[in-house]
């Protein structure tokens, strides 16, 4: 009996842990969305000159990306 007890305290927190990270995922997702359409934003109002060197970040987001 206690056997199944943990097996069932274990399946609970492994629920919860997914949950969690579901809801983490959803929060992260939300951020990088909210940064992409920033960074639309800026695209469609940036004169031709300005865009020619992109922002640091930007730089070293698409390094860590290749």
């Amino acid at each position: 009996m206690g056997e199944a007890m943990d097996a069932r305290a274990r399946f609970a927190a492994l629920e919860i842990a997914c949950r969690e990270q579901a809801r983490v995922a959803q929060d992260d997702m939300t951020y990088w969305l909210s940064e992409a359409d920033e960074w639309a934003r800026l695209k469609e109002k940036a004169a031709g000159p300005m865009i020619e060197s992109p922002p640091l970040q930007l730089q070293l987001l698409l390094r860590d990306c290749r």
